[in-house]
């Protein structure tokens, strides 16, 4: 649900626009304010969409609260109302702020239409985010979707505007989405029975990225599982034992495999090595108990079945490309924030 915030000092224009606003399912007018200064407070209080704003209101113009409300979060969508017909005049003062300006009475073909474009571009933009990791499944590249993650989690955070409810609605869009287009599950699956997400673990982008993580290693083993039944148990024997010093060697005396065959169709459905796999696996793990506990570097490495703490610490830094000191006071000062 898109919500919308109606700024306007004529009651009569305020009710109109709910009606006509009310119309279309998807979006929902939240706030109705009569003054610049209310329209800007409720933009600081809320999380709000788009904003129709009359251009002349008591206190602050409405081109004034367009741009305070812009600086404030660029990703809130403003078309400003006006009497008058200079709409040249009135879209150079306001370019970068301002969406579009509507012309009074507002009619109800010219709501509709920008309703209907802001929510197909929105979805588009989902769109993007969600193809991107679908296209990661499909090229079967395990090594790149971690390398991406970050990014792609930046991406979903700046798209927010670091809305809790919205990041929660665009994550659940996007890992249903993910799973819907996939053949090899049961279709009454959701994603928020296999990796419930909420508030707590969308805190910042750390622990965001953690459980997209999990929604993708789970897509990502589910898909060499329908190519090659036999990797199941693969999966299932590592999962078991992520936490102990596993290697290579142990997983083919324990999973009744050769070497060569697990290597090349593990490679071939991931795109990394099965070591490689395993110390992405545990690097996840491991950035889980530096942001949520003080456990130190050694504690962590030993944990994790490294006995060695200088070794995990070169592991870590091979895929994080920063130290885990640098890891850990990154994390503490977000999670301070």
């Amino acid at each position: 649900m898109y919500r919308v915030l109606i700024a306007d000092d004529d009651i009569l224009m305020q009710e109109a626009l709910k009606i006509l606003i009310s119309r279309e399912e998807s979006f929902q007018v939240v706030r109705v304010v009569g003054s610049g200064d209310c329209a800007v407070k409720a933009c600081r209080e809320d999380a709000i969409d788009i904003v129709f704003m009359d251009m002349l209101m008591p206190g602050i113009t409405g081109l004034e609260a367009g741009r305070i409300i812009h600086q404030m979060n660029p990703q809130i969508t403003i078309y400003m109302l006006s009497s008058f017909s200079s709409h040249v005049f009135l879209r150079s003062m306001a370019r970068d702020e301002v969406k579009d300006v509507l012309e009074k009475p507002v009619t109800w073909a010219k709501v509709k239409k920008i309703l209907e474009n802001y929510k197909t571009n929105h979805e588009d933009a989902v769109m993007d985010h969600e193809e991107a990791l679908a296209m990661l499944l499909r090229n079967k590249d395990f090594g790149r979707f971690y390398r991406e993650l970050p990014e792609i989690i930046d991406r979903i955070y700046e798209m927010a505007g670091g809305d809790s409810v919205r990041l929660i609605k665009l994550f659940h869009y996007i890992g249903q989405n993910l799973l819907d287009t996939r053949n090899v599950y049961d279709e009454k699956m959701q994603i928020g029975e296999l990796f419930p997400i909420n508030k707590a673990l969308i805190l910042d982008q750390k622990t965001s990225e953690l459980w997209l993580f999990r929604v993708m290693d789970y897509l990502f083993q589910q898909n060499s599982i329908n190519r090659y039944p036999l990797l199941e148990n693969i999966f299932y024997y590592i999962e078991n034992h992520i936490k102990e010093d596993i290697t290579l060697n142990t997983i083919i005396e324990n999973c009744a495999i050769s070497q060569g065959y697990l290597s090349r169709i593990f490679r071939e459905q991931l795109n990394v090595s099965v070591t490689e796999y395993i110390h992405m696996k545990k690097i996840h793990l491991a950035k889980g108990y530096f942001y949520f506990t003080e456990d130190s570097i050694a504690d962590v490495a030993f944990r994790l079945g490294y006995n060695e703490s200088s070794y995990f610490s070169k592991v870590f830094k091979k895929y994080e490309k920063i130290t885990v000191k640098q890891y850990k006071m990154e994390s503490r000062r977000k999670g301070s924030q």
